[in-house]
């Protein structure tokens, strides 16, 4: 049986942890190359003047907010929004009742119920939100939580899911109940998403940088580069010491040719 010296535990070790080393190294070459905008499709985000609010005829809160239609009786308001929805100034309601939190879309100058949002209206706050031109290449509607491997975890519901023909896969997610943009995933996030995984080594959520296999991992990497720099300087230190020599013996004098 082979004696495991040091340097034999630390190629040995060093195999181990080597991989996870080198996806650490990809995975944030991966991430220092891709600026987070471009990631997040802020990029290509449609600048948009937005008409001046207190130039419009809005409806006061209190008949809204008291309009059964709109908030139910028992359910309590909770915030209130104002802005834009396409060309309509709109309320966005927050409303609480027993069984969670939910929005109420409304049309600020009439008083008209918007949410949830129709598949057209949806479409054209996803088109109007994209810079470059495009077209709606399909369109899903999103009502329950989706995997943890998906592009849309953990988001809020209903939702719809706009998908563009577009070279860099854009998808808008645009709320079924707020009428705004939830969120922009495109093939950049889907790259960063799938190295996000590996180096937080959480497979199952993607999202948990506190598992206890990545912080053994952790420790076995620092274990690794320790015990290389700790042989350099062993190895260092006998190439330095003089090579020592054994006693001098005296030659004998070859006999002469007669």
């Amino acid at each position: 049986m082979k004696k495991i010296t040091s340097r034999r535990f630390h190629k040995m070790f060093s195999l181990v942890i080597g991989i996870q080393l080198l996806l650490w190294t990809v995975s944030g070459l991966i991430f220092s190359w891709n600026p987070i905008d471009k990631v997040r499709g802020e990029n290509r985000v449609a600048e948009r003047k937005l008409p001046d609010l207190s130039k419009q005829d809005l409806l006061p809160l209190n008949p809204i907010l008291n309009d059964p239609k709109l908030v139910p009786v028992g359910d309590t308001v909770e915030s209130v929004v104002v802005g834009h929805m396409l060309d309509w100034p709109v309320y966005q309601i927050g409303v609480r009742n027993s069984e969670g939190s939910y929005h109420v879309l409304c049309n600020a100058a009439t008083g008209e119920r918007l949410s949830p949002i129709p598949r057209e209206v949806a479409e054209k706050v996803a088109l109007e939100d994209f810079a470059e031109p495009a077209k709606v290449k399909k369109t899903v509607l999103l009502e329950e939580p989706q995997g943890s491997h998906s592009e849309y975890r953990k988001r809020e519901l209903p939702a719809w899911k706009i998908e563009l023909d577009h070279s860099s896969g854009t998808v808008i997610y645009v709320s079924a109940d707020r009428g705004t943009v939830v969120t922009r995933r495109n093939n950049r996030w889907r790259l960063f998403d799938f190295f996000w995984m590996l180096h937080t080594m959480d497979f199952q959520g993607r999202d948990n940088f506190n598992s206890w296999l990545l912080r053994i991992m952790s420790v076995m990497g620092v274990i690794s580069v320790l015990s290389g720099y700790w042989l350099w300087y062993r190895g260092k230190r006998r190439n330095g010491k003089p090579k020592s020599r054994g006693p001098a013996t005296r030659s004998r004098p070859r006999p002469s040719a007669p």
